[in-house]
């Protein structure tokens, strides 16, 4: 959760040194020049979060290869890109600056920092091609060590180009591009260690991977288009309302909103690869299990933050040096924090279900449509502007509740009916063609597990005298499984076996070091191995992969 932060935490950053070092003013401009920076999100998130969801997707329906050509597409897809934003940073960043701000006093300062901006644009969009591919990899650390990196780097240099070398709000966007590139060199870096599935090679480059990466990508790429948009209607609606001291206020709820990524954007993200391997392999009980995860985790986090910026609203007000009263705008900034988690986590989960179009529009709802419609009725009635942010969320998870209801009753009868908020079709566990348990490590979990995959071949046509042998045979693989990988015997093995298209399956997923049984089996004659080489003959399709930390075996008979 902490790595979404990564492409946003910077202007917090910035808008703290800014206030304390300069004015007002200074914090509009970093205001002002918000559309710009959210471009280029709006280009990192197409291709990172595009290529991140598509490679996820091919781990979970067994192509690694196709997952290496996604990542591979998207790295030189942001570099080609990227030359195009620096090209404009050398040339028209003047003509930039002047659609994004119409007051003289601060156009200065606006053209300096978006000048720099463009000019940045590499690491800026790059970087969020190893903050996503670092989770799907399971490489948490590289990941915390980016971060650090980041806001370490970003913080020092700041503090020089401020208060040392005193290079204005220059100074500041050169700490943020700066900090940037180090934290996405390293995250490359990560990338390469022996075994990833994600290190260097232009093979792996294909055009036909664009399409798939643009699809998936578009839902984000969205939002952080109409995120310019509204940003650009915003400034001019709550500039009418209060002035420069209106967009001062405005720049730090901005700055809030964006340390609340990590909540709101964070939760979802970090779940989309698992819903991807979940979705792909038809595990509805792994997909309500995960969401209501989400769920809880969102309500509890983005409670707490809520709760945090109301009881210390004075100090922060304080810190920025704004001389308005914050509490009330923090109140509605608060509510809007935990709406919009739902909206966040129910917005990617259909993306990731390839219910595109209604992801997007959530999308569109949520950051665009009512943010301004309710913005500009505030304005025209000269009520509290601030409202629009609650107003705005409570009116999406609203919408959406009626469209999928609409939906799901256009199935009612079927055999294949979707269920409600979600849309999954359950027609597997009506038909009980699958199950889905955890067991420990341990042998007495391991046999339970044995039995239970006996029971239910048999039960779905398979010989007795076979389904023994299978049963037996996956006790050996996951006994081997578990003391290769695993270090305790608390620790949990989740298990499940479907019927399918004639075909009976069992998915083995746990977690630990990375142990591909299959190619052991292959190098080595100890008799543990006998049950895996078993299992090879037996079956029609048997696939190994380590994705997001776990081990992950399925096998099909």
């Amino acid at each position: 959760m902490l790595s979404v932060l990564g492409g946003t935490v910077n202007t917090l950053i910035d808008s703290a040194f800014v206030s304390r070092r300069l004015d007002s003013d200074a914090l509009a401009a970093i205001s002002l020049n918000m559309p710009l920076f959210l471009i280029l999100c709006m280009v990192g998130c197409l291709f990172g979060v595009g290529s991140f969801i598509a490679a996820s997707r091919a781990i979970g329906d067994k192509h690694e290869d196709h997952a290496k050509e996604y990542f591979h597409t998207a790295f030189l897809l942001t570099v080609i890109v990227s030359a195009f934003f620096i090209v404009s940073g050398l040339f028209f960043s003047d003509q930039v600056a002047d659609v994004l701000c119409r007051d003289e006093d601060l156009l200065d300062m606006v053209e300096d920092y978006c000048r720099i901006t463009l000019l940045g644009a590499l690491p800026y969009i790059l970087v969020y091609i190893p903050t996503y591919f670092l989770q799907l990899s399971g490489k948490s650390k590289a990941m915390t060590i980016m971060m650090a990196i980041m806001i370490g780097t970003d913080i020092l240099l700041d503090w020089l180009m401020l208060y040392v070398f005193d290079e204005g709000i220059a100074g500041a966007a050169e700490a943020s591009v700066l900090s940037t590139l180090f934290s996405t060199i390293y995250g490359l870096i990560a990338l390469q260690g022996n075994g990833s599935l994600f290190r260097f090679s232009l093979r792996h480059f294909r055009f036909r991977r664009i399409k798939s990466i643009l699809l998936f990508g578009t839902s984000s790429a969205l939002g952080s288009l109409l995120d310019v948009i509204r940003m650009l209607v915003l400034n001019m609606i709550i500039y009418s309302v209060g002035g420069t001291a209106a967009l001062a206020l405005w720049a730090v709820i901005n700055s809030l909103l964006e340390l609340s990524l990590s909540i709101t954007a964070g939760i979802p993200r970090t779940a989309a690869p698992m819903l991807g391997i979940y979705l792909g392999g038809h595990d509805n009980e792994g997909v309500r299990g995960l969401m209501g995860l989400q769920m809880q985790m969102g309500i509890l986090q983005s409670l707490f933050f809520a709760i945090m910026i109301v009881v210390f609203n004075k100090p922060i007000g304080d810190f920025f040096k704004l001389e308005q009263s914050v509490l009330v705008p923090f109140i509605c900034l608060g509510v809007s924090v935990i709406l919009e988690t739902f909206c966040s986590i129910l917005g990617s989960y259909y993306n990731v279900a390839k219910r595109v179009f209604l992801s997007n529009f959530v999308m569109i709802m949520r950051t665009f449509l009512f943010a301004i419609v309710f913005a500009q009725v505030m304005y025209i009635r000269h009520w509290l502007i601030w409202l629009f942010l609650p107003l705005s969320m409570a009116m999406t998870l609203l919408v959406t509740a009626l469209i999928t209801r609409r939906m799901v009753k256009k199935t009612r009868g079927e055999d294949h009916e979707l269920s409600s908020i979600l849309l999954l079709d359950d027609y597997l566990e009506k038909n009980h063609k699958v199950k889905g348990f955890s067991i420990t490590s341990s042998t007495e979990g391991i046999c339970k597990a044995s039995e239970d995959i006996i029971d239910f071949c048999t039960e779905h046509g398979m010989d007795m005298k076979m389904g023994m042998r299978l049963g037996l045979a996956m006790e050996e693989v996951m006994t081997v499984m578990v003391q290769k990988s695993l270090e305790k015997e608390e620790d949990p093995v989740d298990v499940r076996i479907y019927s399918m298209n004639d075909s009976i399956g069992v998915s083995i997923m746990c977690s630990g070091k990375p142990y591909n049984l299959f190619k052991e089996a292959m190098d080595s004659e100890d008799d543990f191995n006998m049950g895996v080489q078993m299992i090879e003959k037996l079956s029609k399709d048997c696939h190994y992969t380590y994705t997001l930390g776990m081990n992950i075996l399925t096998v099909e008979f």
